[in-house]
């Protein structure tokens, strides 16, 4: 809890100066809010629509994953459908769990095309068979996931998505360190058209929690019951713990950064004071994010993403490089001006009294 006055908490040391009416945010504006899709893989029709029914009102897709389901209704999937759905049939190679001959797949997705689903996986390597032609108001997602390592050059294999008719760019690698979460952000960052790029794994969680600030990210996934990719986190705490759809228009952004999470009587304390003495326009949000290393990747990631304030947990481990930036030490709290950091509080009290003057 925090520290205590007669006439209430202490005054908080901001990580940055606080907005003042009519001013804006110094850093990237964004404002544009993704989807997001609950990953599902059920065992019959029936239930697939249930856990869609479930998160109809935290999540906004519902991607249903054929190649996971014993049996299912295409039609009636695509029909009675609570939210929009994914139609996807991953075949073993690119990580999915499709028994049946490659042929059979393709007649899977043509027919989901033809029912008029609104979004249709395509991987890479079946584009070309599948062709351009799709009904009125589908569109097609063209994929590539790599569980090896972070797929080599992005642009280059968007560049074959894009160019054999795909609506949608998904580039999907495998994070080995926590760094690795700037790949997939940075590509985003660059995109002119509605892209998706995800590192998969416990390293690289990152890179769906901060998608919301990256305009061009189409969805982020989260999983329903069990996870339909490594690293999804739930959608529930997604939206609850993570602000997911608060995220996109935060202003100022202030992130937590550590291998354990902050109590929330402390984070709603603090946020409270911020929101206090933003300004009336402000959405401010203090954001708690699971990390065990701060190295060059995670801290170019918080930079595009436009954060403003950065606390790092005692817990954390900071990279020597990361230090040339201004990051010397955990344990505080620091004011992110483009590309360097500045320390706000040099020495704190308790854990409890973050942010508290001592």
């Amino acid at each position: 809890m925090a520290a205590q006055t007669a006439s209430g908490p202490q005054r908080m040391q901001f990580l940055f100066y606080p907005q003042m009416p009519g001013e804006t945010c110094p850093h990237m504006s964004v404002t544009a809010s993704i989807h997001l899709a609950a990953a599902i893989a059920a065992p019959d029709t029936d239930a697939a629509l249930q856990q869609a029914a479930q998160v109809r009102h935290v999540a906004t897709l519902v991607e249903y994953r054929l190649d996971q389901m014993g049996d299912f209704d295409l039609a009636r999937l695509i029909q009675n459908s609570p939210l929009p759905a994914i139609i996807t049939c991953r075949p073993r190679q690119q990580g999915g769990g499709f028994v049946g001959g490659e042929r059979e797949r393709l007649e899977i997705l043509q027919a989901a095309l033809r029912l008029q689903a609104p979004f249709v996986d395509v991987e890479l390597t079946a584009l070309a068979a599948i062709g351009a032609d799709r009904a009125r108001g589908c569109r097609i997602i063209g994929s590539h996931h790599d569980f090896e390592g972070m797929l080599g050059d992005w642009e280059t294999v968007a560049m074959q998505i894009r160019s054999l008719g795909a609506d949608i760019i998904k580039l999907v690698g495998t994070a080995q360190t926590e760094d690795d979460v700037l790949i997939p952000l940075a590509w985003l960052r660059r995109q002119a058209h509605p892209g998706i790029g995800l590192a998969m794994g416990a390293a690289g969680r990152l890179s769906r929690l901060l998608a919301p600030r990256f305009p061009p990210a189409f969805l982020s996934f989260g999983a329903v019951q069990a996870g339909t990719a490594p690293g999804q986190v739930a959608v529930s705490t997604m939206v609850e713990r993570y602000r997911f759809h608060e995220l996109a228009a935060a202003s100022p952004l202030v992130v937590v950064l550590g291998p354990s999470a902050p109590e929330a009587t402390w984070l709603q304390d603090y946020e409270a004071e911020l929101r206090r003495q933003s300004a009336v326009t402000a959405r401010p949000l203090v954001l708690p994010l699971p990390c065990q290393r701060l190295g060059v990747g995670v801290w170019l990631s918080l930079v595009l993403a436009g954060v403003d304030g950065l606390v790092l947990l005692p817990d954390i481990e900071i990279a020597a490089a990361v230090r040339t930036y201004g990051l010397s030490a955990p344990g505080h709290s620091y004011r992110i001006e483009k590309y360097a950091a500045v320390m706000v509080s040099y020495e704190y009290p308790a854990v409890s009294q973050w942010h508290f003057s001592p």
